[in-house]
């Protein structure tokens, strides 16, 4: 088996020469994707025995992993595994992701770091839930790490692959689409280092969890738009209704006019409408591009 690690990094120069070493006991080759770093990253990832991949600028981790992964389609690769740039995964835990690849159990497996995550910072536990929970809707699986950056693929697994954006949002939408696509995801526990060197991550943690949480919410929508807006949009309306019925009641019986709750009811009213009439687009272009692709299956 041909195994290819892949390593996203941006400005990584502190940590890229353990990572790529450490890493070439476990693996047949190592790409790095040097996404516009502006320190000596690329320099040293090559010097140490990596093949480099640069981008003349910052783009996100999702457009250096579709540079890693298109490397990864042309190349003599069974197995690929990716792991951050960061310091914060132990290579030598490539093997007990790759074996259920190997074996043939797995498509993907993904290495989740949260049974044995004393050293991790509060904040990001609950950011971390909170978008894991997300991602599990959004794929209709139930993982526990949908977030992590470590893992093993399988080469088929990355030739149906397919996502679109190039920001922090990449990892959770490549487990939505491999859901879709009935590839077989599983999990490895695997050991999570913080306070690495200088820096734990050149993640901006609030960046990364506002752009992966508005990806998500926005793929949540548009798999089912009937069941969150439609739904909320017809109980919107029944308040509106109830709001101006009441309205009316009080007053035909004392003949006063309540301002308040007539903007509620107005509210309510349109605001119901508006959702039930998004839902209904986003429902018929969904029902259209799935008739398509299967008239052109």
């Amino acid at each position: 088996m041909f195994i290819l690690a892949c390593i996203p990094a941006y400005n990584e120069e502190s940590k890229i020469e353990k990572i790529v070493n450490d890493t070439k006991k476990f693996v047949n080759e190592i790409i790095v994707c040097d996404d516009g770093s502006d320190d000596s990253t690329a320099i040293i990832a090559e010097n140490s025995g990596a093949y480099v991949i640069k981008h003349t600028v910052n783009k996100g981790k999702g457009a250096a992993m579709k540079s890693l992964f298109k490397y990864a389609l042309h190349s003599q690769a069974d197995v690929i595994v990716t792991i951050d740039g960061d310091g914060q995964f132990l290579p030598e835990e490539m093997e007990k992701l790759c074996k259920p690849i190997i074996s043939g159990e797995s498509d993907i497996v993904v290495g989740y770091r949260f049974d044995d995550n004393d050293e991790m910072p509060h904040y990001r536990k609950i950011g971390n839930k909170f978008l894991d929970q997300l991602s599990n809707i959004s794929s209709n699986l139930s993982l526990r790490d949908t977030q992590s950056g470590f893992r093993a693929y399988s080469i088929d697994a990355i030739k149906k692959i397919n996502f679109s954006t190039d920001g922090f949002a990449a990892d959770a939408e490549i487990l939505i689409d491999a859901s879709k696509k009935g590839l077989r995801i599983s999990e490895e526990k695997v050991t999570v280092l913080y306070n690495v060197g200088s820096k734990t991550s050149t993640k901006n943690p609030l960046i990364h969890g506002t752009e992966v949480a508005a990806s998500l919410i926005e793929q949540i929508l548009i798999k089912n738009p009937l069941r969150y807006l439609g739904l909320p949009g017809v109980m919107s309306i029944i308040l509106g209704i109830i709001t101006s019925s009441y309205l009316i009641t009080i007053f035909n019986e004392t003949r006063y006019f309540s301002i308040p709750y007539t903007l509620l009811s107005s509210f309510l009213l349109i605001f119901g409408t508006m959702l039930i009439l998004f839902a209904g687009v986003l429902f018929s272009v969904n029902k259209s591009k799935n008739s398509w692709l299967c008239y052109v299956l």
